[in-house]
């Protein structure tokens, strides 16, 4: 026999009429802050999105991961700035990575490309006429 869940982040027996408010008899969960759930969610999602990062190196995605990154450690960070809290470490850590996976993909793309230019040149330089 299954028994359904009461709902994301409500103790068992708080909040037994949804849609209705708490149950006649019982006031809001004690110690439950909507900001902390939240603040919770936002750092698994930071922690998931570093770990898609990391993976992104040795898969060889990083062209695409780590400006992804980059750009969720921002809006991680401007949650936790609206809600009147400091990002928590794993945020700080996935816009490094995400800073430093982009600045190694903008550097290999330029290098890439001096190298087929000079390829280009090269051949073009030495060719039979």
């Amino acid at each position: 026999m299954t028994y359904p869940s009461p709902g994301p982040n409500v103790p068992y027996g708080h909040g037994a009429n949804p849609g209705f408010g708490p149950a006649p008899g019982y006031g809001p969960a004690p110690g439950y802050d909507p900001r902390m759930a939240r603040a919770a969610q936002l750092a698994e999602s930071a922690r998931n999105w570093l770990i898609v990062c990391a993976i992104g190196w040795f898969v060889g995605f990083m062209w695409i991961t780590g400006p992804l990154a980059w750009y969720q450690s921002s809006q991680f960070a401007r949650d936790f700035e609206t809600m009147g809290m400091a990002p928590p470490s794993e945020v700080t850590n996935l816009r490094l990575l995400g800073i430093i996976t982009t600045i190694f993909v903008g550097v290999g793309l330029v290098v890439g490309v001096a190298v087929v230019a000079m390829m280009i040149v090269g051949f073009a330089a030495f060719a039979p006429r």
